[in-house]
């Protein structure tokens, strides 16, 4: 029987596609263009990881601006059918099953793919089609490329959704829009290598990392509230970021258990924030069982925007590990916390020209150790006037000149009663 389950899906994918196939598209023009945003994976779950955080700041600032020269409707889809539109309040409410009603898009609509639903959308790559064939544009932002860049540390599930979504990048889209000039490389040279032909326009997006205004998740659970207490008296270094592969908390665990036996009682604590993740099973049995856990050594998979903005606060500094990234968020994020960071040295993070961070890039954990104890005596640092103009404001004017969509002051308007 479960064989015959991934046939039966995609016979029912079909069977939606060919039902709704004459309601794609609609003749007329608006007087303002609409940006049809994706939010499927965020409107099932909101993971807390920093691409939510992205999703939901850029959402909340595009709704500020809502009726200024867009009109903004957010839409999903899910693997029994394409993209419908959502409810306006998504973020608030839980989603029922209904009807779903399929979007009908127009010419001058600019899809944006803000949320990442590699998972879902190359299902509907024929309903992305039928939209641009009636002048809508498909702008897809790019998070980074390491599942196909570095397999190896991905799952093969996730890494096969990720090369079908990068086929529809390639082959659908109109623009991708990268967070970083090192993604903006990687996109070049995996487009000459595997999509010579495409005819995508490339642009980059400039991100914040100013949690306050990232719409962000709310509450402080006791354990949060225990840890801050102990924080208060106790130095520790922050790691914010999932248990895989790539994060390198192997590295980071072996300098801190270097540290917690050469320096005794002046070590810092470590702190990660973060899910458990893949590939890493044996990691995290050994984060669980080890001496310090609980002790020096503090594990939270599950605290909200607020409990993180204030363990930036309470910790001395942040340290990142990771082998790869796309932009690193947590690095402007320590930046709005005027806190330091020790980061390794990757082009990607040398990009952001941060006045906070501070680079390693020898692993053994004695060199690796030392810089971390550097790293808890610095202090905050003092503000820095430049990196005030990185609000998720700016982002967002830097996101609207991409889609090539002038601004008004009109009073925003009431999103169409098609979208709720």
């Amino acid at each position: 029987m479960n064989s015959l389950a991934p046939a039966a899906r995609l016979g029912a994918r079909l069977t939606w596609l060919w039902r709704h196939r004459q309601g794609f598209g609609e003749g007329s023009r608006a007087d303002q263009p609409r940006i049809l945003v994706d939010v499927s994976a965020i409107i099932r779950h909101d993971a807390q990881t920093g691409i939510q955080r992205v999703v939901r700041a850029v959402w909340s600032e595009l709704q500020r601006r809502d009726g200024q020269g867009f009109q903004l409707i957010p839409v999903y889809a899910t693997h029994s059918h394409g993209y419908c539109y959502a409810p306006v309040g998504f973020l608030d409410c839980r989603l029922e099953p209904r009807q779903a009603e399929p979007v009908r898009a127009r010419a001058g609509d600019k899809f944006l793919g803000l949320d990442l639903s590699a998972h879902v959308m190359p299902k509907w790559r024929q309903q992305l089609r039928a939209w641009r064939k009636h002048g809508a544009t498909v702008h897809l932002v790019v998070y980074d490329l390491l599942p196909i860049l570095r397999p190896q540390w991905f799952n093969s599930k996730a890494s096969a959704h990720f090369h079908d979504w990068f086929s529809v990048l390639a082959q659908e889209a109109d623009q991708a829009i990268c967070i970083s000039k090192q993604v903006s490389r990687d996109l070049r040279d995996l487009l000459r290598k595997r999509a010579p032909r495409s005819t995508l326009s490339i642009v980059n997006m400039e991100l914040s990392g100013d949690i306050a205004n990232s719409r962000p998740s709310e509450g402080i659970c006791q354990e949060v509230s225990d840890l801050l207490d102990r924080l208060r008296i106790r130095p520790a270094i922050l790691m914010v970021g999932t248990i895989e592969p790539r994060k390198a908390y192997d590295t980071a665990l072996a300098a801190f258990d270097y540290l917690w036996c050469e320096r005794g009682g002046e070590a810092p604590d470590l702190v990660i924030i973060g899910k458990a993740g893949w590939k890493t099973k044996a990691l995290q049995q050994r984060i669980r069982s080890h001496p310090e856990h609980k002790k020096r050594l503090h594990w939270l998979d599950g605290v909200t925007d607020e409990g993180l903005s204030r363990l930036y606060e309470a910790c001395r500094g942040l340290f990142m590990a990771s082998h790869g990234e796309g932009f690193g968020l947590p690095l402007a994020e320590a930046m709005v916390q005027r806190r330091y960071v020790l980061a390794r040295d990757l082009p990607v993070f040398r990009e952001q020209n941060l006045p906070n961070v501070l680079f390693f890039k020898d692993d053994r954990p004695d060199r690796l150790g030392e810089q971390l104890m550097h790293l808890t005596r610095v202090g905050p640092l003092s503000s820095s006037p430049n990196f005030a103009q990185r609000t998720w404001s700016h982002s967002v004017d830097v996101l609207l000149t991409n889609l090539a969509i002038q601004q008004t002051d009109a009073t925003p308007t009431t999103v169409s009663q098609t979208a709720l």
